[in-house]
Protein backbone atom coordinates (compact mmCIF):
# COMPACT_ATOMS: atom_id res chain seq x y z
CA UNK A 1 0.00 0.00 0.00
CA UNK A 2 1.11 3.35 -0.96
CA UNK A 3 0.31 6.40 1.22
CA UNK A 4 0.71 10.03 0.11
CA UNK A 5 0.84 13.30 2.44
CA UNK A 6 -0.65 16.50 0.86
CA UNK A 7 -0.95 19.71 2.40
CA UNK A 8 1.30 21.98 4.93
CA UNK A 9 1.15 22.91 7.83
CA UNK A 10 0.92 26.64 8.24
CA UNK A 11 0.75 29.19 11.09
CA UNK A 12 -2.22 30.99 11.65
CA UNK A 13 -4.38 29.89 9.24
CA UNK A 14 -7.37 31.27 11.38
CA UNK A 15 -5.58 34.66 11.61
CA UNK A 16 -5.71 35.14 8.00
CA UNK A 17 -8.38 37.00 5.46
CA UNK A 18 -10.92 35.74 3.42
CA UNK A 19 -13.48 37.17 1.24
CA UNK A 20 -17.58 36.85 1.67
CA UNK A 21 -20.48 38.66 0.76
CA UNK A 22 -22.55 38.22 4.25
CA UNK A 23 -25.80 38.46 2.61
CA UNK A 24 -24.96 35.43 -0.29
CA UNK A 25 -24.03 33.13 2.74
CA UNK A 26 -26.35 34.29 5.41
CA UNK A 27 -29.01 31.44 4.21
CA UNK A 28 -26.19 28.72 3.84
CA UNK A 29 -24.59 29.40 6.89
CA UNK A 30 -27.98 30.14 9.34
CA UNK A 31 -31.41 30.15 7.96
CA UNK A 32 -31.56 27.21 6.06
CA UNK A 33 -30.08 24.63 8.61
CA UNK A 34 -32.14 26.95 11.53
CA UNK A 35 -35.65 26.42 8.93
CA UNK A 36 -34.81 22.68 8.54
CA UNK A 37 -34.15 22.32 12.23
CA UNK A 38 -37.34 23.76 13.31
CA UNK A 39 -39.69 21.90 10.54
CA UNK A 40 -37.83 19.02 12.10
CA UNK A 41 -38.15 19.48 15.92
CA UNK A 42 -42.58 20.48 14.89
CA UNK A 43 -42.89 16.88 13.38
CA UNK A 44 -40.42 14.28 15.66
CA UNK A 45 -40.60 16.38 18.75
CA UNK A 46 -44.26 18.82 18.67
CA UNK A 47 -44.22 18.81 22.57
CA UNK A 48 -40.71 20.86 23.18
CA UNK A 49 -40.79 23.19 19.66
CA UNK A 50 -42.42 26.29 21.60
CA UNK A 51 -39.59 26.00 24.42
CA UNK A 52 -36.87 25.49 22.09
CA UNK A 53 -37.16 28.06 20.27
CA UNK A 54 -38.05 30.28 22.84
CA UNK A 55 -34.38 29.28 24.50
CA UNK A 56 -32.80 29.95 21.23
CA UNK A 57 -33.93 33.10 21.11
CA UNK A 58 -33.12 34.00 24.21
CA UNK A 59 -29.46 32.30 23.66
CA UNK A 60 -28.45 34.19 20.16
CA UNK A 61 -29.64 37.47 22.28
CA UNK A 62 -27.47 36.83 25.43
CA UNK A 63 -24.58 36.44 23.06
CA UNK A 64 -25.42 39.21 21.12
CA UNK A 65 -23.72 42.38 22.37
CA UNK A 66 -25.94 45.22 19.89
CA UNK A 67 -28.63 44.96 17.73
CA UNK A 68 -27.11 45.26 14.07
CA UNK A 69 -30.28 44.85 12.19
CA UNK A 70 -31.63 47.81 13.60
CA UNK A 71 -27.74 49.82 13.69
CA UNK A 72 -27.67 49.16 10.01
CA UNK A 73 -31.27 49.32 8.53
CA UNK A 74 -30.93 46.04 7.60
CA UNK A 75 -34.28 44.51 5.64
CA UNK A 76 -34.15 40.37 5.99
CA UNK A 77 -37.49 40.08 4.44
CA UNK A 78 -36.10 38.86 0.97
CA UNK A 79 -33.67 36.07 2.65
CA UNK A 80 -36.35 34.56 4.34
CA UNK A 81 -38.91 34.21 1.86
CA UNK A 82 -39.16 30.48 1.09
CA UNK A 83 -38.05 29.18 4.23
CA UNK A 84 -42.20 28.63 5.59
CA UNK A 85 -40.63 27.64 8.74
CA UNK A 86 -39.07 30.91 9.70
CA UNK A 87 -42.49 32.68 9.44
CA UNK A 88 -43.71 32.40 12.25
CA UNK A 89 -40.29 32.82 14.27
CA UNK A 90 -39.42 36.64 13.03
CA UNK A 91 -37.77 37.59 16.23
CA UNK A 92 -35.41 34.27 16.48
CA UNK A 93 -34.41 34.91 12.94
CA UNK A 94 -33.25 38.57 14.15
CA UNK A 95 -31.60 37.20 17.07
CA UNK A 96 -29.90 34.77 14.78
CA UNK A 97 -28.83 36.82 12.14
CA UNK A 98 -27.62 39.55 14.57
CA UNK A 99 -25.20 37.06 16.26
CA UNK A 100 -24.11 35.86 12.91
CA UNK A 101 -23.09 39.58 12.14
CA UNK A 102 -21.21 39.72 15.41
CA UNK A 103 -19.00 36.82 14.70
CA UNK A 104 -18.43 38.04 11.31
CA UNK A 105 -17.31 41.54 12.55
CA UNK A 106 -16.81 43.04 9.37
CA UNK A 107 -16.43 46.92 9.31
CA UNK A 108 -18.77 49.56 10.29
CA UNK A 109 -18.34 51.16 7.51
CA UNK A 110 -19.19 48.08 5.19
CA UNK A 111 -22.38 47.02 3.57
CA UNK A 112 -23.57 43.59 4.82
CA UNK A 113 -24.97 42.83 1.47
CA UNK A 114 -21.72 43.71 -0.78
CA UNK A 115 -18.32 41.44 -0.82
CA UNK A 116 -15.54 42.26 2.21
CA UNK A 117 -13.00 40.57 3.65
CA UNK A 118 -13.33 39.23 7.39
CA UNK A 119 -10.53 37.25 9.49
CA UNK A 120 -10.85 33.33 8.43
CA UNK A 121 -11.25 32.37 12.23
CA UNK A 122 -15.06 34.78 12.21
CA UNK A 123 -15.63 33.14 9.07
CA UNK A 124 -15.46 29.17 9.93
CA UNK A 125 -17.10 30.51 13.41
CA UNK A 126 -20.15 32.14 11.24
CA UNK A 127 -21.25 28.76 10.10
CA UNK A 128 -20.15 26.41 13.17
CA UNK A 129 -21.20 28.69 16.11
CA UNK A 130 -24.63 28.62 15.16
CA UNK A 131 -25.03 24.53 14.72
CA UNK A 132 -23.14 24.49 18.57
CA UNK A 133 -25.70 26.98 20.06
CA UNK A 134 -28.43 24.95 18.04
CA UNK A 135 -27.49 21.73 19.86
CA UNK A 136 -26.15 23.00 22.71
CA UNK A 137 -30.05 24.77 23.49
CA UNK A 138 -31.52 21.58 22.46
CA UNK A 139 -29.63 19.60 24.80
CA UNK A 140 -30.68 21.84 27.66
CA UNK A 141 -34.61 22.40 26.33
CA UNK A 142 -34.79 18.51 26.22
CA UNK A 143 -31.88 16.43 27.64
CA UNK A 144 -28.54 15.15 26.17
CA UNK A 145 -29.95 12.00 25.16
CA UNK A 146 -32.56 12.91 23.48
CA UNK A 147 -31.36 15.83 21.56
CA UNK A 148 -28.63 13.78 20.55
CA UNK A 149 -30.51 11.23 18.81
CA UNK A 150 -32.69 14.06 17.44
CA UNK A 151 -29.77 15.82 16.13
CA UNK A 152 -28.24 12.82 14.34
CA UNK A 153 -31.43 12.10 12.62
CA UNK A 154 -32.13 15.65 11.74
CA UNK A 155 -28.59 15.82 10.30
CA UNK A 156 -28.74 13.29 8.68
CA UNK A 157 -31.89 13.74 6.90
CA UNK A 158 -30.80 17.71 6.32
CA UNK A 159 -27.93 16.40 4.25
CA UNK A 160 -30.09 14.31 2.03
CA UNK A 161 -32.45 17.53 1.66
CA UNK A 162 -29.12 19.56 0.69
CA UNK A 163 -28.01 17.22 -1.76
CA UNK A 164 -26.19 18.62 -4.83
CA UNK A 165 -26.69 16.14 -7.76
CA UNK A 166 -23.16 15.22 -8.90
CA UNK A 167 -22.61 16.54 -12.26
CA UNK A 168 -20.12 14.21 -13.54
CA UNK A 169 -21.00 10.47 -12.57
CA UNK A 170 -18.91 8.38 -9.86
CA UNK A 171 -17.18 5.17 -11.16
CA UNK A 172 -15.50 3.99 -8.33
CA UNK A 173 -13.05 5.25 -5.35
CA UNK A 174 -9.95 4.36 -7.34
CA UNK A 175 -10.89 6.60 -9.85
CA UNK A 176 -11.97 9.45 -7.43
CA UNK A 177 -8.24 8.96 -5.45
CA UNK A 178 -6.68 9.35 -8.77
CA UNK A 179 -8.47 12.17 -9.98
CA UNK A 180 -8.40 13.80 -6.68
CA UNK A 181 -4.29 13.35 -6.94
CA UNK A 182 -4.08 14.86 -10.35
CA UNK A 183 -5.74 17.84 -9.13
CA UNK A 184 -3.13 18.31 -6.66
CA UNK A 185 -1.33 21.94 -7.17
CA UNK A 186 2.42 20.98 -5.64
CA UNK A 187 3.22 24.98 -5.74
CA UNK A 188 0.39 25.83 -3.96
CA UNK A 189 0.02 22.91 -1.34
CA UNK A 190 -3.30 22.98 0.67
CA UNK A 191 -3.54 24.31 4.38
CA UNK A 192 -5.21 20.68 5.04
CA UNK A 193 -2.69 18.15 6.06
CA UNK A 194 -3.88 15.05 4.93
CA UNK A 195 -2.37 11.30 4.53
CA UNK A 196 -4.13 8.90 2.07
CA UNK A 197 -4.22 5.98 0.12
CA UNK A 198 -6.14 2.66 -1.19
CA UNK A 199 -5.67 0.44 1.61
CA UNK A 200 -7.72 -2.14 -0.92
CA UNK A 201 -9.91 -2.34 -3.63
CA UNK A 202 -12.82 -0.08 -2.89
CA UNK A 203 -11.57 0.88 -0.02
CA UNK A 204 -9.78 4.39 0.38
CA UNK A 205 -8.29 5.99 3.56
CA UNK A 206 -7.19 9.39 4.72
CA UNK A 207 -6.10 10.93 7.80
CA UNK A 208 -6.89 14.16 8.42
CA UNK A 209 -4.03 15.69 10.40
CA UNK A 210 -5.23 18.99 11.22
CA UNK A 211 -8.90 20.75 11.04
CA UNK A 212 -9.66 24.49 11.14
CA UNK A 213 -13.67 23.66 11.70
CA UNK A 214 -12.76 22.06 15.51
CA UNK A 215 -9.88 24.59 15.77
CA UNK A 216 -11.84 27.76 15.35
CA UNK A 217 -14.08 26.02 18.42
CA UNK A 218 -11.20 26.33 20.46
CA UNK A 219 -13.55 28.97 22.62
CA UNK A 220 -16.06 26.36 23.19
CA UNK A 221 -16.15 23.51 25.76
CA UNK A 222 -18.49 20.64 24.88
CA UNK A 223 -16.23 18.24 22.53
CA UNK A 224 -18.87 15.48 21.81
CA UNK A 225 -21.46 18.95 20.80
CA UNK A 226 -17.96 19.85 18.13
CA UNK A 227 -18.40 16.02 17.64
CA UNK A 228 -21.81 15.96 16.45
CA UNK A 229 -21.54 19.81 14.93
CA UNK A 230 -18.26 19.18 12.64
CA UNK A 231 -18.27 15.12 12.11
CA UNK A 232 -21.68 13.45 12.39
CA UNK A 233 -22.34 15.03 8.89
CA UNK A 234 -19.95 12.97 7.29
CA UNK A 235 -21.41 9.68 7.71
CA UNK A 236 -24.35 10.68 5.07
CA UNK A 237 -22.00 12.97 3.43
CA UNK A 238 -19.94 10.20 2.10
CA UNK A 239 -23.31 9.07 -0.18
CA UNK A 240 -22.66 12.47 -2.10
CA UNK A 241 -20.58 10.36 -4.84
CA UNK A 242 -22.61 7.23 -4.48
CA UNK A 243 -25.70 5.23 -2.78
CA UNK A 244 -23.03 2.41 -2.40
CA UNK A 245 -20.36 4.74 -0.45
CA UNK A 246 -20.27 4.37 3.61
CA UNK A 247 -18.43 5.77 5.77
CA UNK A 248 -16.07 4.21 8.82
CA UNK A 249 -14.64 6.82 11.24
CA UNK A 250 -13.46 6.24 15.05
CA UNK A 251 -11.47 8.92 15.25
CA UNK A 252 -11.73 12.40 15.47
CA UNK A 253 -9.60 15.81 16.40
CA UNK A 254 -12.73 16.94 17.73
CA UNK A 255 -12.84 14.44 20.34
CA UNK A 256 -9.54 14.91 21.04
CA UNK A 257 -8.04 12.30 19.38
CA UNK A 258 -4.54 13.62 17.25
CA UNK A 259 -6.32 13.15 13.84
CA UNK A 260 -8.94 12.06 12.18
CA UNK A 261 -9.34 8.37 10.82
CA UNK A 262 -11.38 7.79 7.90
CA UNK A 263 -12.19 5.20 5.37
CA UNK A 264 -14.52 4.78 2.33
CA UNK A 265 -16.09 1.86 1.77
CA UNK A 266 -17.72 0.88 -1.99
CA UNK A 267 -20.54 -1.93 -0.79
CA UNK A 268 -20.14 -2.49 -4.08
CA UNK A 269 -17.43 -4.42 -4.53
CA UNK A 270 -16.81 -5.44 -0.93
CA UNK A 271 -19.06 -4.86 2.11
CA UNK A 272 -16.29 -5.04 5.23
CA UNK A 273 -17.12 -2.31 6.86
CA UNK A 274 -14.54 -3.27 9.92
CA UNK A 275 -11.79 -0.04 10.57
CA UNK A 276 -8.55 -0.33 10.73
CA UNK A 277 -7.27 -0.31 14.52
CA UNK A 278 -5.41 2.62 15.80
CA UNK A 279 -1.90 0.66 15.51
CA UNK A 280 -2.73 1.19 11.62
CA UNK A 281 -3.68 5.08 11.66
CA UNK A 282 -0.29 5.50 13.96
CA UNK A 283 1.84 3.86 11.93
CA UNK A 284 1.32 5.08 8.70
CA UNK A 285 4.46 7.39 8.65
CA UNK A 286 6.90 8.21 7.36
CA UNK A 287 4.86 8.54 4.22
CA UNK A 288 5.39 9.37 0.25
CA UNK A 289 4.69 13.22 -0.49
CA UNK A 290 2.93 13.98 -3.25
CA UNK A 291 5.83 15.15 -5.40
CA UNK A 292 8.03 11.90 -4.62
CA UNK A 293 8.10 9.51 -7.23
Amino acid sequence: MKFYRTGEFKDNVLDGMVDINPKEQAPQFVLNRLNYLIGFIYDRSPDDIDAFTKNLEKRYQKLTNTDYIKEKNIDLSDLVIGFEKLADYASLVNAAMNYYFQVLDFPDESAWDEDIVVVNRNYHQAFLHPRYYNLLTLIETVGREKAISLWKRFFTEFVIYDRIPRETPFIDLETMFAERMAAIDEDNPSDWVMIRGMIAEGKYAYRNDNCFWVESLDDLPDSEIKYYVCCYGDYEGARDYHESIVLTMEHTIAQGDPYCSRVMHDTRIDYDLRHPPKTFWDNIWPIRKINEK
